[in-house]
């Protein structure tokens, strides 16, 4: 069904990584929320791993949006999704604004010339944009980039500036008047130097539940200093401003389940996108959580698994030996149940996996394969499939888009070309 999409929202870009991107969100997110704001938070791309972050700090499933797998009615789905029961939406970007699939030259005819980019998914959900400049390492100069950023595409709705890793007041004054005077745009806010939240640590320990204590009381420090530094009543004008837009919205409609999917869901398993679940759902599956880490069994009336991803790494010699659920996962596969492993899932099918420290962990042996990972992401890219056999995702021949997010250093099996289910490109 159609209907037209309306909520006060924002997309937080940058030029760059680590310009600043996570910190400013999470900074408004912390204030707006100190505001009494119900928001929902959104990335750019295919990041599973802010998005968590971002999920904890909203207490709330974060969706992410990429046009280039979804497109764009796919995208606008995601949202409406995403912001029901919200009064407010931020959207985190991805690398830098125009960072996408190359440049689209010619008559666009309403397309993006920046294909795959955060500045399509902003243009795609109709989203003012705030521009995070790092102005640590430059100071004047940061004008001429914001100036060059508005008129790299001049139909772009960027809103204005927040600058980040201030180092004192002068350095503010110097900069917001360039910014001004050079490309006429605001500064929304000046955010000093800080080292409340360092996310890279954040991430790797989220599992803990002394660390979320820990990452709960620096959100609440980087609200305070948001509400500080930023001009967030000018914010807020700002997201209210967002025109709305036209969106498929799916409806959950009610029926008895046709199948029983069981879903790994714990600490080691935790990266899947919402969507895949919804869409299960819509078919008519029910949900069966299952955790690889502290079930001793699975249900015996499963009629699929779905092994999803995560940062296993660490987790790799405690799933190791819980054998019990391991063998119980070896019959099912003995009799037929389909079985779905992507990411750490594919890790925990495989023979054994070396991790680290160097040992060496019995896995459920389901792929014919020894694997190494060394906890390090080596590529984070996007990947073209073609089905050269029939699979649960369908019949030899289709074309399916995705990305691969992973650190395996070494892979060993036995198999031969001939039993491969696809094919990649880039």
């Amino acid at each position: 069904m159609t209907e037209p999409v309306t909520i006060p929202r924002l997309m937080v870009a940058g030029i760059g990584s680590d310009s600043g991107k996570t910190t400013v969100t999470l900074g408004l997110i912390a204030a707006l929320q100190q505001r009494g704001r119900t928001v929902q938070a959104f990335k750019a791309g295919s990041d599973l791993m802010d998005s968590t972050f971002l999920a904890h700090a909203t207490r709330r499933t974060c969706r992410t949006l990429d046009s280039w797998v979804l497109g764009g009615d796919g995208v606008l789905s995601s949202f409406a999704q995403g912001i029901r029961d919200a009064d407010a939406a931020i959207i985190e970007g991805a690398g830098g604004l125009f960072d996408g699939h190359g440049v689209v030259t010619g008559p666009q005819e309403g397309s993006s010339r920046f294909p795959g980019s955060s500045a399509e998914i902003a243009r795609i959900t109709g989203s003012p944009i705030v521009l995070v400049l790092d102005i640590g390492v430059m100071a004047e100069t940061a004008a001429a980039v914001a100036l060059g950023v508005r008129r790299m595409d001049p139909e772009m709705n960027i809103a204005g500036v927040i600058l980040n890793n201030v180092g004192n007041a002068h350095r503010r004054a110097a900069v917001e008047d360039a910014v001004w005077e050079l490309a006429r745009l605001p500064v929304l806010g000046a955010i000093p130097h800080t080292d409340v939240l360092h996310v890279p640590d954040a991430h790797r320990h989220m599992q803990h539940a002394a660390d979320r204590t820990k990452v709960d009381a620096a959100l609440s420090a980087l609200g305070d200093l948001f509400e500080k530094n930023c001009n967030l009543d000018l914010v807020e004008r700002i997201m209210a401003t967002a025109a709305p837009v036209t969106a498929t919205v799916r409806h959950a409609t009610a029926g008895r389940a046709t199948a029983r999917i069981g879903v790994a869901f714990d600490e080691a398993f935790c990266f899947y996108y919402p969507e895949n679940i919804e869409m299960l759902q819509e078919a008519g599956a029910e949900i069966v959580p299952l955790s690889p880490l502290d079930d001793h069994l699975l249900p015996r009336d499963l009629d699929a698994v779905y092994l999803g991803g995560g940062i296993i790494e660490s987790f790799i010699p405690r799933l190791a030996a819980n054998r019990p659920f391991i063998d119980s996962l070896r019959r099912m596969h003995q009799h037929g149940v389909p079985i779905y492993a992507e990411c750490g899932g594919a890790l925990y099918v495989a023979r054994s996996v070396e991790i680290a420290d160097g040992t060496t962990h019995p896995m459920a042996g389901l792929a014919d394969v020894d694997l190494s990972v060394s906890g390090k992401r080596h590529r984070n890219r996007y990947r073209e499939v073609e089905m050269t056999s029939e699979t649960l995702l369908g019949p030899a021949g289709t074309h399916l888009r995705g990305h691969e997010f992973h650190g395996t250093e070494r892979l060993d099996g036995r198999g031969n070309g001939d039993d491969h289910a696809y094919s990649l490109s880039l």
